[in-house]
Parts: C-alpha cells; structure tokens; sequence
C-alpha cells in the first residue's frame, strides 16, 4: 500500500535565517523591556524627588510658624536679595538650610559671607528628618547636603522680602520685591516661580536644565526635560 507524500511528517532542525530571526526577535523584546524598566526607574525617581521637595517645604512651613519668615541669614535679612541654595555653579550649598531645619549649631563660611545657624533658629527647634545617605543618593550626604535621587544638590530659592518691614514692590530683580527671582535658573517657558517664600527644583539625571540645556539660565522649555520642579 502507497503512502500518501502529502501526509508525511517532515523532522528537520531549524535553519540559520530561521536562528537569526529568532534571536533578532529575543533581542527587540530584550530591549523594550528595558526601556520600559529604565523608564519606570527614573518615573520612581522623580516621584521620590518631589516628596523630598514636600518634606523640605513641610519643615520650612513650620519654621515660619515659629518665626514669621523662611531661614534667612542675618547677613541677608536686611539686602532685600533672594538667595539660591544647591546651584551647582552658585555660592551657597543647601547644607545651611538643613541644618537650620534640624536644629544643628552650625556656621558655615562662604566668601566674604558666614551663616550662623543659631541666628537663623534661635530656638534650636527641629522641624524635619532627612535620611542620611552615604553614597548621596536621595538624602542627605556626609557633607550635610540634601542630595535628589541622582545624587545632586536640590536647588532651593528663598524669597528674602519677608527678612524686612518697608515697602515692597512687585518685581525688582529679586531686590526688596514680592516676586521669587531664580536670575534664570527655575524659569522655563511654560512656567517660573512668582510670590512663593520658597521653591524647589532638579535637573534630573542628566543635571542639565531643560532638554539637554548648557546654559542653566537660558530659558528653556520644561517639557521632554528630566527636571523635576515644585511650583
């Protein structure tokens, strides 16, 4: 009796091109599972920052309940000047914030300049807990800097009207004005700070303001950034 061709099972291995294909298509399906998990990270970094941001402004709330104004330094109170904590490139690190925050006898030498702690808080109160971080990554680090996620300086600005009793105008170059002025550095060209005592920003993984931006006072979009920002 005949076989019919047609019904026969045909065994054979799998040929190159077919080899290829199926490691081709390991490696795409490889490599969107990573940029989703990298992407899914650095969203969760971002989502960390911004509670490090409510945390900071919880304590200086809370200090100004005490004080009727945000941490300024008596060397600052009476120039009527914003100042910008954290900048990479400015004079002042966040450290002297957090330790007024905590409660730490502190001074901290700048150029020209000292911040006493104990001038700023008087009372030696504790109004936040940051965590410690050794490998400065989301907390404070062993300089006494708070560091955001990526391990770089928060940025803070701190309006400075509120250290003096005359009259102040709407916007005077961040000079005895309601208005917080960053000189560049928190402005985008969707949105800037405006009457807030304090805000609070990063640039992100990338430390660069806006979407790969050299210049930290250009005024850039916020959009496709990795900034993150609180106003």
């Amino acid at each position: 009796m005949k076989r019919n061709p047609s019904s026969r099972f045909c065994s054979r291995g799998f040929t190159l091109v077919e080899l290829l294909v199926v490691i081709a298509i390991v490696l795409v399906l490889a490599t969107l599972s990573l940029v989703g998990t990298t992407k899914f990270i650095e969203k969760g970094r971002k989502v960390k920052a911004l509670a490090q941001f409510r945390d900071f402004q919880t304590g200086l709330a809370l200090f100004e309940v005490d004080y009727q104004k945000p941490p300024i330094p008596e060397s600052k109170q009476w120039d009527g000047y914003d100042t910008i904590y954290g900048n990479p490139e400015g004079l002042y690190h966040n450290g002297f914030l957090v330790a007024v925050l905590v409660g730490e006898s502190k001074d901290f030498e700048y150029t020209g300049e000292t911040f006493r702690v104990d001038d700023v808080n008087r009372l030696k109160s504790s109004y936040v807990t940051f965590p410690y971080k050794e490998d400065k990554k989301g907390g404070v680090g062993p300089d006494g800097n708070l560091y955001d996620p990526w391990g770089k300086e928060i940025i803070v600005a701190v309006n400075g009207f509120k250290g003096q009793n005359f009259e102040l105008t709407d916007f005077n170059d961040g000079k005895s004005d309601t208005r917080l002025h960053t000189w560049g550095l928190g402005e985008y060209k969707e949105t800037k700070p405006r009457d807030q005592s304090y805000v609070f920003w990063t640039y992100g993984k990338d430390g660069k303001k806006g979407d790969n931006g050299d210049n930290p006072g250009a005024v850039v979009p916020y959009a496709g950034s990795d900034d993150v920002i609180s106003w």
